[in-house]
């Protein structure tokens, strides 16, 4: 059913958009976007943007929440949309649910849609038909740096990310390491078209560099899925490239505490190799959900697989995380 407001009357109606309302209006690009093209807006809620850091908050910010066409909730069947941010980087589309649960929930990135005040389509001046739904986390695209000034970095694949990590905003954590890894062993993974979840290791959790080889590296890659922290199940094991029915088998499960908004990740080798002990590790996601043109890439505080750990490591720290979420 139609709506007699605008979805820009509607937000500036409703009290509880009115943060984005007001970031909407000082975009004139998403102004003029919104009077003249069919478009889904993705709204964050107020409360989003008290978890969101103010350095971030620029005026473009809100064009990552403004598709190219109008799209209510049954119609986001895919796995990807496209933003009005410049370079058109993807938002990622996940359906969950969870047993017992009589309407799944659809997130878009790491934002769930408000299923029960969302869905809300209008039409502007022109008569075209625009939709409007409530989210309760603020996108976040892959920022650049200031001062960098390059146009193939405005929509990054991992490849690009890693390889020229220098030029992005990744909250002063460094990545050469495995970026060097990754050119040293020639593993292409990273620059492929499709859907992928990258786990990248920073600087600081590198003990055994040379121990990095290119089964290791694939060991960090989940194929066919873009699992961002919030719609991704706990201890649900996922196939990484270093799978192989025969000779290896390498899995990457989640732990999320959504509370504390804090994620762990463990690393099951189930068969290893001569070279690749089978055993467990955990790392925790120090930098989450960062949207990529193939994927989505998470940065964490250790290489996964049996590398520098051991499986009484990962007992210990699993007894620690436990402590830490209890009562």
């Amino acid at each position: 059913m139609m709506g007699e407001d605008s979805i820009v009357d509607k937000m500036r109606k409703d009290a509880d958009l009115s943060e984005f309302s007001i970031r909407l209006g000082t975009s004139a690009f998403a102004n003029t976007t919104l009077a003249m093209r069919p478009v889904t807006v993705f709204a964050p809620i107020n409360m989003a943007f008290q978890q969101f850091p103010p350095s971030e908050r620029d005026e473009s910010l809100v064009l990552y929440h403004i598709t190219n066409q109008p799209m209510k909730l049954e119609a986001l069947t895919q796995p990807i949309v496209f933003s009005q941010m410049e370079g058109n980087p993807p938002l990622w589309i996940t359906h969950r649910r969870d047993q017992g649960q009589h309407t799944e929930d659809v997130y878009v990135n790491n934002a769930r849609i408000d299923r029960q005040d969302s869905d809300y389509s209008g039409k502007n001046t022109r008569g075209q038909v625009q939709v409007l739904h409530k989210i309760d986390e603020v996108l976040q695209p892959v920022r650049i740096k200031a001062g960098v000034s390059a146009d193939t970095l405005y929509n990054p694949n991992a490849a690009q990310l890693i390889q020229q990590s220098t030029n992005f905003d990744l909250d002063s954590y460094t990545i050469r390491s495995f970026a060097d890894a990754v050119s040293r062993r020639k593993v292409d993974i990273f620059n492929k078209e499709g859907r992928f979840t990258f786990f990248i290791p920073v600087d600081s959790a590198f003990k055994h560099f040379e121990a990095v080889d290119k089964t290791v590296i694939e060991g960090h890659v989940i194929p066919n899925h873009v699992l961002f922290t919030a719609p991704t199940p706990n201890e649900k094991p996922y196939a990484t490239v270093a799978f192989n029915n025969e000779n290896m088998q390498v899995t990457i499960a989640f732990n999320t505490d959504h509370k504390k908004r804090k994620t762990i990740v463990k690393s099951n080798t189930v068969i290893g190799d001569e070279k690749h002990a089978s055993g467990v590790v955990m790392a925790e996601v120090v930098k989450a959900n960062i949207p990529v043109r193939n994927g989505v890439v998470h940065l964490i505080d250790r290489p996964l697989m049996v590398i520098d750990s051991t499986v009484q490591e990962f007992v210990e720290s699993f007894k620690e995380f436990d402590r830490e979420d209890g009562p």
